[in-house]
């Protein structure tokens, strides 16, 4: 499977979520994993925790307003349920990021081990730097939209 596809395949998995808020990265975790459609056996509460630890260690935010939010150990053991939910926040939060820009959309990674959650990190973080994309992820797209995004820049 080509990487644009697994991206694709996983954020069609996850979906796209509108106006999740809070103040604090913990906060913004509590009110996104709580708007999801989790995989069965992850308990939302031991996501957040796990979203929170990571964030802990170090910022996941990429920059350019772009967080890549993960726990550090995977929280599913099948490929089926790999996802990405991309989650649009009401109001841009400080992640403390390298360039100093609040996040305003999250990128959070459900995979099944260190090769996919890899993979995943890599072709995301190539899509950020592809011009034109960054505008299309300010025009907070639907799902369809962003897929067809992702699968275009191959």
């Amino acid at each position: 499977m080509h990487d644009a596809d697994l991206v694709a395949r996983m954020v069609r998995a996850g979906g796209v979520h509108y106006n999740v808020s809070g103040k604090s990265p913990a906060e913004v975790f509590e009110d996104a994993v709580a708007r999801l459609e989790l995989p069965s056996g992850v308990i939302a509460a031991d996501l957040v925790a796990g979203l929170r630890e990571r964030e802990s260690l170090m910022t996941t935010s990429v920059g350019n307003g772009i967080a890549l939010p993960h726990p550090r150990a995977p929280v599913i053991r099948e490929e089926r349920d790999e996802r990405i939910y991309v989650c649009f926040l009401d109001k841009a939060v400080n992640f403390d990021a390298m360039d100093g820009k609040p996040v305003y959309v999250l990128f959070i990674i459900l995979s099944t081990g260190a090769q996919s959650h890899l993979t995943v990190l890599s072709r995301l973080s190539w899509l950020f730097q592809q011009r034109g994309f960054d505008e299309i992820l300010r025009g907070k797209p639907g799902t369809d939209e962003l897929i067809d995004a992702i699968t275009r820049y191959k």
